[in-house]
């Protein structure tokens, strides 16, 4: 999309109107479990002065779970299916036309897009480059893997033909917008080979709250862990990116040696089966016994229940497009309270492999050699970078590029 300069916008700057911005979330932007990266990024981008910034909501989660400061707007005559796709589908032509309508009713300067579905359909490109409306694609993560990961198995025959329509749809938009923005270098390049025009690199981040150091012994005698116990932990949604298995298999393995392990689940599905093979895992390796599996938390208990564990991890499936491309903001959650982290080796991990408390899992013995070492790391280096990574630095990027989109003339 060629984007012109807009006089409706030129002169809402001179009446000292905010930048008015339409966000199509990535899912359901208050249903969800916990807040996702467009929660944290606009919760903050929205001041009703300088930016105004309005929501479609997609009702799947139904009732709402987290709280909003933006203008939400609820997509009347709403089919109510509980599956994602199927939800899309059939909730088609409601949505283009309402987002159309908000566009239009709300003077909508600016577009941001972090969907793959909604945003694709024809008359919603056309009808806003008629309006000579800029568009920003969020590529948060790798999407034709993850769209087909809440339809069927990703490496089933189905699973690949779902991928390579996704793989179209993902490119498309793309090469329409006027900006992509993504969270890290992985995601970046994908963006530029595939045709982007212009990236921008918005990266996921951390809530103050996090800076807060907790000790996490309340938490560990409330689940009944003895002091000598090893508490390997997870926190995040149980989905098909992960490979818990190994995971699993090296925690009955170090068991086997006499290590005291037990494993700290917290988090449970967002929309396919996988929790249910973690379960048979639990079953068929001996783990059931050792295991604590909570469901999701609210967003401010996360921090104490991280200072719980003895190491987290962030057991992403390597040969998992959607984990490979991921950047993960429980990277620096994690670091936050001092924990050992093991991780598989993602391209985002990597980059920060001279951690002294990050260790890199490429098999069953690395995931015991980091169990046995149990040690607490914390450093004035650490927290320095975990300043250099809240959320609001990565607000204010984004309000830059907002700026720029709305006001052709800023450099």
């Amino acid at each position: 999309m060629v984007h012109t300069k807009n006089p409706k916008v030129e002169a809402y700057r001179m009446a000292g109107e905010p930048i008015r911005v339409l966000v199509i979330s990535s899912s359901d932007y208050l249903g969800h479990p916990f807040p996702q990266r467009h929660n944290h990024l606009f919760e903050r981008v929205h001041d009703g002065r300088e930016f105004e910034v309005h929501v479609i909501r997609f009702n799947i989660f139904g009732k709402p779970r987290l709280n909003s400061r933006c203008v939400v707007h609820e997509i009347p005559l709403e089919l109510k299916i509980g599956k994602t796709a199927p939800y899309y589908l059939a909730n088609v032509v409601s949505y283009t036309s309402e987002i159309l309508n908000i566009v239009r009713r709300e003077s909508i300067d600016v577009v941001f897009a972090g969907n793959l579905l909604p945003p694709l359909t024809f008359s919603l490109i056309n009808g806003l480059r008629e309006r000579r409306i800029p568009v920003v694609f969020d590529l948060q993560d790798y999407y034709p893997t993850s769209a087909t990961g809440y339809i069927v198995d990703v490496d089933s025959i189905a699973g690949r033909v779902f991928k390579g329509l996704f793989e179209v749809m993902t490119r498309y938009l793309i090469g329409k917008a006027d900006v992509v923005t993504v969270p890290g270098v992985a995601l970046a390049l994908y963006a530029r080979r595939v045709g982007a025009r212009s990236i921008n690199i918005v990266p996921n981040g951390i809530s103050e709250h996090f800076l807060v150091k907790h000790d996490g012994g309340r938490v560990r005698r409330a689940l009944g862990y003895d002091e000598g116990d090893i508490v390997v932990g997870y926190i995040g949604s149980i989905e098909f990116w992960l490979d818990m298995e190994s995971l699993i298999k090296a925690i009955a393995k170090a068991r086997g040696k006499g290590l005291p392990v037990r494993l700290l689940l917290v988090g449970g599905k967002l929309q396919s089966g996988y929790p249910r093979k973690v379960k048979e895992w639990l079953s068929r390796y001996g783990v059931e016994g050792v295991t604590t599996w909570l469901n999701f938390i609210p967003h401010d208990w996360v921090p104490e229940y991280i200072a719980t564990m003895d190491i987290a991890t962030i057991p992403f499936n390597v040969k998992n497009p959607t984990a490979y491309y991921a950047a993960p903001n429980k990277l620096w959650e994690y670091l936050s309270q001092g924990v050992t982290l093991a991780a598989t080796p993602i391209p985002e991990v990597l980059s920060y492999k001279h951690l002294d408390c990050l260790h890199i899992v490429r098999n069953t013995e690395d995931y015991i050699t980091i169990f046995r070492r149990r040690e607490r790391c914390w450093s004035p280096r650490i927290q320095q970078l975990l300043q250099s990574k809240l959320w609001d630095h990565s607000a204010t990027k984004l309000k830059r590029i907002l700026r720029k989109l709305a006001n052709p003339k800023i450099n």
